[in-house]
Parts: structure tokens; sequence; C-alpha cells
């Protein structure tokens, strides 16, 4: 009899452990926050915010111990191995809407699925937006999820309740591996009882108000930009202010992310306020904004090189020491994880979504640990006293990471250093954060 995709199983729970260790090292700071939000008298449909790739769905698996069973979209069960690897790590097939009407009616058999493990007791966890997208926005909201908990709900509502729970995931960079992730559980929509208060005939019209509600409390666990055409300039703009502490209470909600996603928050809230109250002058600073991120971009400076230091001179310098203490580790680090940052870059340069890198840089550490892993670990202990070999083993172990942290590391020094000999960049920076705090 074959496994039901919730069920126990001694080799995923084996590979498990190796994953959510591969995830944590993704990132140089992870944190969970609202975990105190997750009911636990009744069954969990996770529906977060979908930004990044397969990191979201890796960041959520890693951020509770338990089973989790998700849903993917569904061309990628298109190839049968495929398809058994993916329901092995117990993914399941989602059809959009554009895969075609055929296709869609697929998705019967697979809400079956999804009630089945509810009423078992195992979290679902998947993304009602239906595609990614790096961006601190939120796209429609598809069926998928309110069906399945309108289904599930019509099958064991009455013995206990079934939740919705909002998720927002927000990350320090999309694009950049070893940077950090938040995920953070909002309150959850008790699906049974809200669906007593609605005065309708079906399931249909049962979905739009649940849709708004989950949309409203998506948005208020992340930091919220509304798409339009200012998008990119508010988030830059975002950056300067936040880098900036325009004002008292920008830098005052601590150093955690998610304090950090509270006061960006904030700040979006205040650009949204200022473009409703004065449009015109607004439309003046977000033009300079452009202007900066482009200069700024051309000469290769981060944004963080604008942060407020007492002594820059000093600061660089400070930087430049603490690059040269760790430059033996890095040259161990670049020459023992060679075949993992060569592998990793190489196939990196070759996706053209630029969001599915940190995907390529998981997946390259996931399976290249175990192999270099083994290999090393034989030649180490052939070669070497036993007290040698575990030593270098032990300094090996996080020679990946720590090089993508030093390579960052030195990529901030430089940028300070240009940002030394660019005085008008400097001016142009202080100068719009200097109209904002007007407004």
């Amino acid at each position: 009899m074959a496994r039901k995709i919730y069920e126990k199983d001694s080799a995923y729970s084996a590979l498990r452990h190796l994953v959510d260790w591969s995830i944590k090292h993704s990132y140089r700071k992870v944190e969970v926050h609202g975990e105190e939000n997750l009911p636990t008298d009744g069954a969990l449909l996770l529906t977060p915010n979908h930004c990044n790739t397969l990191m979201d769905a890796l960041v959520m698996l890693r951020a509770y111990k338990g089973s989790t069973v998700f849903g993917a979209r569904a061309d990628i069960f298109n190839n049968p191995f495929l398809a058994k690897i993916m329901y092995f790590l117990r993914i399941l097939p989602m059809v959009r809407q554009r895969d075609g009407l055929r296709n869609v009616l697929k998705n019967k058999d697979t809400q079956e699925v999804i009630v089945e493990t509810l009423e078992n007791g195992v979290r679902f966890c998947m993304f009602p937006e239906g595609k990614h997208r790096t961006m601190h926005s939120l796209q429609v909201l598809g069926k998928g999820a309110f069906r399945a908990a309108l289904a599930a709900n019509e099958k064991f509502g009455s013995e206990r309740p079934i939740y919705i729970v909002p998720v927002g995931i927000e990350y320090g960079d999309y694009f950049r591996y070893r940077s950090t992730s938040l995920v953070n559980y909002g309150k959850a929509i008790n699906v049974t009882e809200f669906v007593k208060t609605l005065d309708v005939e079906n399931d249909v019209q049962m979905i739009e108000p649940l849709r708004k509600e989950l949309s409203a409390r998506m948005s208020g666990l992340m930091t919220f930009i509304p798409d339009d055409e200012n998008y990119e300039a508010k988030w830059a703009l975002l950056k300067m202010l936040s880098i900036a502490g325009t004002k008292k209470g920008y830098g005052d909600y601590g150093t955690g992310l998610y304090e950090g996603m509270l006061r960006n928050r904030e700040i979006a809230q205040d650009i949204e306020k200022a473009l409703e109250g004065k449009p015109e002058k607004m439309a003046e600073i977000l033009e300079e904004v452009k202007e900066f991120e482009a200069k700024r971009k051309k000469k290769g400076i981060s944004t963080y090189a604008f942060k407020k230091k007492s002594n820059p001179v000093l600061s660089a310098i400070g930087k430049g020491f603490a690059a040269l203490l760790g430059l033996p580790y890095f040259l161990f680090s670049a020459i023992t994880s060679l075949p993992m940052w060569g592998v990793s870059e190489l196939i990196r340069g070759k996706v053209k979504d630029k969001a599915f890198r940190n995907t390529v840089g998981f997946g390259v550490k996931l399976v290249m640990t175990v192999l270099l892993g083994i290999i090393y670990t034989v030649l180490a202990f052939c070669l070497a006293p036993w007290w040698l070999a575990i030593a270098l083993l032990a300094l090996w172990l996080p020679s990946y990471s720590y090089f993508y942290d030093y390579v960052e590391g030195c990529r901030r020094w430089f940028s300070d250093l240009r940002l030394l000999s660019n005085k008008k960049l400097w001016k142009k920076f202080k100068g719009i954060v200097k109209d904002f705090k007007k407004l």
C-alpha cells in the first residue's frame, strides 16, 4: 500500500535534518515571529506571500519542526521522475488557471489530498499568489486556498475548526546569498466561524470576503508598498530613510528582523501619506531618488555605505583591518569550498530569473556538503592524525558560508571607500532625506 504524503517516512526525516541545517546557514540571520498566533485546536492551512521562489517554502519548512505538506505549481510535475521526487518531499501539484481548464479540473484530486492531510493533523502550506515576484507587495490571491479550506470545513468542520493562517515572509535581499530571512505568523482566520457570519448561498460567494480578509492580514505582516509606477523609487527612498533614521522612532524599534520590518512599515506608510498630502513635492523627491539610484549603482556604492558613522575614515580602516585578519581563513575557505562556490556561481550565472539564484546556492550547498564531506573525511583521516583530521573538517564545514560572508564584507568595504571620494553623491543623499523630513 502506497504511503500517504503526510505519513512519517524515515528517509524523509533523515534528509529533513540536513535540509534544515542548510536552510539556516543559507542566511546570516533567520527569525521566526508570531508563533503564539498558531491555533492548537484545529487544522492549519498556511498562506505565505511568494517573493523568492523555492526559498519561500524552505524558510517555511525550517520555521516549524513538525510535518508540513506543500503545494507547488503543477508544471514541475510533468516529468514523472521529478513528480516522484516532489511527492517524496511532500509537495503536491497546484494547477493554475493559466494551465488550462482541463488541467484545472485535476485540482479536485489534489484538494481531496489536502483535506485528508489537514484532517490527519498535518499542516498544509500553499502560496495563494500563485507565482513569485521579488517585490514588497501582494498580487491578487487565487482561489485554491479558500476552496481547500471550505472543503475541509464541510468535511470535518463540525469536529474541529479550520484555520487559514496568514504569513509574511521578508528577506534582507532577494538576490544575495547569505542575507536574512523573517517568517512572521499573523492572526489566523477561523474559517469555520467566518462562514457562519456570511449570508450567502454557496462556496463561490464565500471566497471573495475570505480573500479580502486574508489579503488585508497578509499585507500587515510585511513591509508593504503599493505596486504602482513609483514602486522602485519608493522602495529606494524607504531604504534611504531607514538607514538615515529621519526622525525619532524609525531607529527605536530594536535590532531584530521583526523590529526592522515594523520600522520599514512605518516609513512606507509615511511615504504614502506624503504622496497623498503633497503629491507635487513628492514627485520631485522621487525623481531625485531615481537619479540618485542611477548614479549610486553606476559607481558601485551600496546603500548601506550611507549609514551615518561617527568617523567614516576610521570605519573604513576598521573594515580593512577586519578583512586583513579574516584573509587567511578566507583563502582556506576559497580553496576547500571551491567545488561548491565554483559550481554555484557557474549555474547562477546562467539562471535568467535572478530570484532563483539563491535557490541554486542552497541546492549546491545541500548536495555538495554531502559529497565533499565524504571525500574530505576519507582524505583527512587517511593522510593526517585523527585530531588534525577532525580540526580540518570542523574548519571546512562553515567555509562555504564564510566565503560569501567575506566577499560581501569586502564589497561593502570597497563601497565605503568609493563613497569617501564621492562627496557629491553623499550630499545628494542627505539632501533627499532632508527634503522628505520637511514634508
